[in-house]
């Protein structure tokens, strides 16, 4: 493998998935809410559980911006990567049973990428536009307009996914709902979900990587409830595993419609510096964004730019 295609593989492959546990963890303080007397009209109340709510053949359309932008000093060598994407994701909803659990069928309608990296013409694809896709981003070929997964989601937050064909996945890609606690939550409480990445390694084992998802109401207004998350590690990391996992260490805001009972936004980053990738002064500083917004439930640059 060549040197150009080891980094990209960094950025296609960064997200990997472990089997999760929730663990709820809530911390209560003084309630602040849109009426300001405990109660709300869009359908939570302080001091009941939050839940997610889905219609059976409700489409949730989501319009997504990412970018990434890589510097890297490897052998005294500094290259520069560049990549913007700019996608649409259909969540169908299938069928909602008697508990709210939800069975959804999700796809890419369309995407559009473009790519600039240190020595190399630059590189450029639009489904819409394309019939042929390029070397670099061969994995999308056949994996556009047509039917990913279906995904069960509990009112809860709980997935359980089912591949209908192979694909290469994002770490974020399945986050239309974090996972949400048993008990009542106040402004500012907070809960979390303990997660594990097994990485393989070069002799043959598994290194489990411990990590933890933490989240916290930070407001609740106009019927959108604001909720921070940030994933922190409990397993020390090599400079390269650090590497590998880069892209499952986001920080970021979701926000809830109280009302539609699912998120309709969610932004997140990433700005990482690694050193000693390969040698003492290898290094690589990794920042990228993404913005998500579930077209139709109100106006964003993300929908309309």
């Amino acid at each position: 493998m060549d040197r150009r295609h080891f980094l990209w593989l960094l950025t296609a492959t960064a997200g990997l998935h472990g089997c999760r546990t929730v663990v709820p963890e809530p911390q209560s303080s003084d309630a602040i809410n849109s009426n300001g007397d405990g109660t709300s009209p869009f359908g939570y109340e302080s001091g009941k559980p939050l839940r997610y709510r889905f219609k059976k053949g409700e489409e949730l359309r989501w319009n997504v911006l990412h970018t990434l932008q890589m510097k890297n000093i490897i052998g005294g060598v500094e290259e520069n990567i560049e990549t913007s994407s700019r996608s649409v994701k259909i969540w169908k909803t299938l069928d909602v049973d008697v508990t709210g659990t939800a069975v959804f069928e999700y796809r890419v309608e369309d995407i559009d990428l473009h790519r600039i990296q240190t020595g190399y013409d630059d590189v450029v694809y639009s489904s819409r536009r394309d019939q042929t896709v390029p070397l670099d981003f061969i994995s999308l070929e056949g994996k556009i307009g047509v039917p990913l997964a279906r995904i069960k989601i509990t009112p809860q937050g709980q997935t359980t996914k089912q591949p209908i064909r192979e694909y290469h996945g994002d770490i974020a890609e399945n986050r239309i709902v974090i996972p949400l606690p048993d008990e009542p939550v106040e402004i500012g409480s907070s809960w979390s979900e303990q997660d594990q990445i097994d990485l393989p390694q070069q002799d043959q084992t598994v290194k489990k990587i411990r990590i933890r998802h933490e989240f916290t109401l930070e407001s609740i207004r106009s019927g959108l409830a604001t909720i921070k998350f940030v994933t922190v590690t409990f397993t020390s990391l090599t400079p390269p595993e650090k590497t590998q996992l880069i892209d499952n260490f986001r920080v970021g805001t979701m926000e809830l419609d109280l009302d539609a009972g699912h998120f309709i936004q969610q932004q997140s980053m990433i700005d990482q510096l690694v050193v000693g990738v390969h040698g003492v002064s290898d290094s690589i500083h990794y920042r990228t964004s993404v913005t998500e917004c579930c077209c139709g439930r109100r106006a964003c640059n993300t929908c309309n730019g």
